[in-house]
């Protein structure tokens, strides 16, 4: 029989997560800098300025978060995939946790 290539189905559901939470993540924010915008907006008589400059501020701390996501969900996707023995890899890994070197070891 032939293998397939590509996703398992842990991999899968570990990469629609990941997406599930960034979206969600990166809606939430800046719905939450609109109407913070609009709420100061309409209570100061600043109409635009609030607004604009909470959604604009938003962004980049809106992409902050979702590096930060990612970047735990690749961990634990890798931990997960280590503990299970689906990854060839896990032999290497230990070995340099052992040897010292502290990213290798932090990931474990």
């Amino acid at each position: 029989m032939s293998e397939r290539k590509g996703l398992g189905w842990r991999e899968g559901a570990f990469l629609a997560e990941a997406a599930a939470q960034i979206g969600c993540l990166t809606v939430v924010v800046i719905l939450l800098a609109l109407g913070a915008g609009l709420w100061l907006d309409s209570r100061l008589g600043t109409k635009p300025w609030f607004t604009l400059g909470l959604v604009l501020a938003s962004i980049p701390l809106s992409l902050y978060m979702v590096v930060r996501l990612a970047l735990s969900a690749a961990r634990r996707a890798q931990k997960e995939s280590g503990e299970s023995g689906e990854s060839g890899e896990s032999g290497e890994s230990e070995e340099s946790g052992e040897s010292g070197e502290s990213g290798e070891s932090a990931i474990l």
